[in-house]
């Protein structure tokens, strides 16, 4: 997955930016919201997933592969922390 919390959270910057550059700005911007969420504690990561399956959920389909595959990823990560598996 990710080798430092910088990489994962520069994954994440990265996503962002390029949905805010490829027109997706709803998806960009609840992805966004749900970052803010991060504070170090489960409740804030939980948050953060719940904005990520959102933007599958609802934008998924329109997102380029390379995007979905990202957003895949970092779902990835935030469940384990969350869940701890």
């Amino acid at each position: 997955m990710f080798s430092s919390n910088e990489q994962f959270f520069q994954a994440v910057r990265d996503l962002i930016t390029k949905l805010e550059a490829g027109g997706h700005h709803e998806a960009a911007a609840e992805l966004q919201a749900g970052f803010g969420c991060l504070n170090g504690l489960t409740d804030g990561a939980a948050l953060f997933l719940e904005s990520i399956e959102k933007v599958q959920g609802s934008w998924g389909d329109r997102l380029a592969r390379e995007d979905r595959t990202a957003l895949e990823a970092i779902r990835a990560a935030v469940h384990a922390a969350v869940y701890r598996r």
